[in-house]
């Protein structure tokens, strides 16, 4: 018996719940011989030590309020956050105006105020799941400790807690834990925030677009040109106006990508941010590999195409002129088409960039998550990359802003179809075998390169050749050149040239039957060769933009069409979809950013499921993105331009 009162206080030391606040507390009331320096926040915690022991309730209450008990540490869980309402408790009473109970619980200040502090650790466990896609997650562990004890005072207690060897048997030696300090914060915004130069650039931004709106608007000034491209009134009609020579199917078939690359957006940002768990890491691998969202890319892609090669080829009289135009004049030709296409995709990118810088510095110092990626930094060291819009021919991990490699794509595609259509006037055989070879190539090249890459099976391993596969701009201009195909299919009144490959019924089943061969070789993923990968890559993306370029051709010859082909397209083009479609560009800028922001300002994870729907409330933010940005900087540079066009005319 007298054993058993010796072993039980070591025993139920040891099965204690871990707690970072309760370690320091005993660090500052071990401290009889003098080894801490005697500050007024090693005393309080003395204070806080002998109140828990004597069981007070503001005492409990910051126990309460820290994270303690490391659980579900094995499946990457790294968030023990406790509560920052309930270390409030602690400096003022809370709900007065709904409970008079609770005394105890809701009115008893602490004798000295207390603040809420997060400490990032460093496991160092081979029991934490990890993946070579990012650094290893850091421990967050929310401490509700006196105000006196500052970061740095904190990171030097913590420093001396952790050194301290842990009980024999103890939870932390089972599971190899090796705790490190990395850093210790208080989240919350510094007095020179809005001092940083880019909340400056922002405030300014907004200050000067929102006078131009009321000086346009207010018809004090004279009528001018310049003004009236910030015309509110007129913006908003011309936001929500149905057009008349627009091609309807296109905007539903934007809008459903969109939404589906802000599904995909949703998990994966979540994942990278602040959800490392073994539950998100599932959901990322079915949202790349179960259900490729990631491909519905490759509809803006063919979009791009039909929609430059057949307004191109459309105009007869501009290809007359281009044909019979001197160099210089081409060239000044070309060089206003290109420009026209930068400044319709550059400016929202500029304005998405500044905001998405704002918010990092804004979340740096008040959100309780580490970042994995500093885009803020990455940023001031490589928007210049942006602002020429060859941010996709860097790796991935020195992008700012990496969800906008799509627009550097999409404008080296135009300039190279645009060289390809001048050519075209004066050379149209050479420029169709060209094409011809080209897309053939680009299969071959896509098929070798998973080859000689190697590309393995699994997504953790394929993120480490995502510069290659996934990002460069030659894996992707199929899609482009399948566009551009159809496009002078229906500027010619050709038939469709999926009917023209696959002309027999014959030849329609040998494809669904090499395809379908393909899917059941993937039955054992882990036997897969890469050259079954490349080939299953190359055909999803060329079975995707054939189909969505055989939509929007069919949506030309509608009654022609099969039954099925005419339901959807009649779907797509419904009036809700064009009016979406007006804000479909800056939605996809913007979500990536407002889902960060979304994540890092919570105090806890939100679970991802419940995360999409609330993804999805921003693409109010995309109204007023595009009412007071884009439709102004779009109609002021064709103004610019046109002007600059006529003056040149002239002369």
């Amino acid at each position: 018996m007298l054993l058993l009162l010796l072993v039980l206080p070591v025993l139920v030391g040891a099965l204690e719940s871990t707690s970072l606040l309760l370690d320091l507390a005993q660090l500052a009331a071990r401290n009889e011989n003098g080894t801490l320096e005697s500050t007024q926040c090693v005393e309080q915690l003395r204070d806080l030590h002998s109140a828990w022991q004597a069981n007070q309730s503001w005492a409990l209450k910051a126990l309460d309020a820290s994270g303690s008990g490391f659980n579900n540490f094995m499946l990457a869980n790294s968030q023990w956050l406790g509560n920052r309402l309930t270390c409030r408790a602690l400096n003022e009473p809370l709900l007065r105006y709904l409970t008079r109970n609770h005394q105890q619980l809701l009115r008893q200040p602490a004798p000295f105020e207390h603040a809420y502090s997060v400490a990032y650790l460093r496991a160092n466990s081979s029991w934490q799941l990890t993946t070579s896609m990012k650094p290893r997650q850091l421990l967050h562990v929310g401490l509700c400790v006196p105000q006196s004890c500052d970061p740095q005072q904190l990171e030097q207690l913590l420093g001396q807690s952790l050194a301290a060897a842990r009980a024999e048997g103890s939870w932390e030696q089972r599971m190899g834990l090796q705790l490190e300090l990395v850093y210790a914060k208080r989240p919350e915004l510094s007095a020179g925030f809005l001092a940083r130069p880019a909340v400056r650039s922002l405030l300014l931004l907004l200050a000067v677009s929102l006078l131009l709106a009321c000086l346009a608007s207010s018809g004090c000034l004279p009528a001018s040109r310049i003004l009236g491209c910030f015309d509110v009134a007129a913006n908003w009609r011309r936001l929500w106006q149905l057009g008349g020579q627009e091609i309807a199917v296109i905007s539903g078939l934007r809008v459903c990508s969109a939404f589906a690359l802000i599904a995909l957006h949703t998990v994966w940002y979540q994942f990278f941010a602040v959800n490392h768990s073994a539950d998100m890491s599932d959901k990322l691998v079915k949202a790349c590999s179960q259900i490729p969202l990631a491909l519905m890319m490759e509809v803006f892609f063919v979009i791009s195409g039909f929609l430059t090669v057949s307004n191109f080829l459309g105009n007869v009289p501009l290809q007359r002129s281009i044909a019979s135009d001197t160099l210089p004049g081409v060239a000044r030709r070309f060089v206003r088409q290109v420009a026209q296409r930068y400044f319709r995709l550059a400016p929202l990118q500029c304005i998405v960039i500044l905001l998405t810088v704002v918010s990092f510095k804004y979340n740096r110092e008040a959100s309780v998550f580490h970042f994995v990626e500093s885009v803020d930094e990455q940023c001031e060291q490589h928007w210049w990359r942006n602002l020429l819009l060859v941010q996709n021919l860097y790796p991935v991990s020195e992008m700012c802003c990496n969800w906008t490699w799509s627009l550097g794509c999409d404008m080296q595609f135009y300039i190279g179809a645009m060289l390809l259509l001048y050519t075209h006037t004066r050379h149209p055989q050479l420029i169709r075998r060209l094409v011809r070879v080209l897309l053939c190539g680009n299969i071959v090249y896509t098929v070798l390169l998973f080859v000689f890459l190697n590309v393995p099976n699994t997504v953790e391993d394929g993120y480490s050749i995502g510069d290659w596969v996934y990002t460069n701009p030659l894996v992707r201009i199929s899609s482009y050149l399948i566009g551009g195909i159809y496009g002078y299919a229906h500027a010619y009144s050709l038939e469709a040239p999926f009917e023209t490959l696959f002309a027999t019924k014959t030849a329609k089943c040998e494809l669904a039957g090499f395809t379908l061969w393909l899917f059941a070789q993937m039955r054992n993923m882990e036997l897969v060769s890469p050259v079954v990968v490349g080939s299953i890559v190359v055909v999803l993306r060329s079975l995707l933009s054939a189909a969505t370029a055989h939509l929007i051709f069919c949506s030309f010859r509608i009654e022609g069409s099969y039954r099925v082909t005419r339901w959807v397209v009649r779907f797509l083009e419904s009036s809700w979809f064009q009016r979406l479609s007006r804000i479909t560009y800056a939605i996809y800028l913007l979500n990536p950013t407002t889902i960060l922001h979304v994540y890092y300002s919570l105090s806890e994870a939100m679970p991802s499921d419940f995360s999409i729907l609330v993804s999805l409330s921003f693409s109010s933010l995309a109204i007023p993105l595009t009412l007071f940005f884009e439709l102004p900087f779009n109609s002021l540079t064709n103004l610019f331009l046109a002007s600059k066009y006529h003056k040149n005319k002239s002369n």
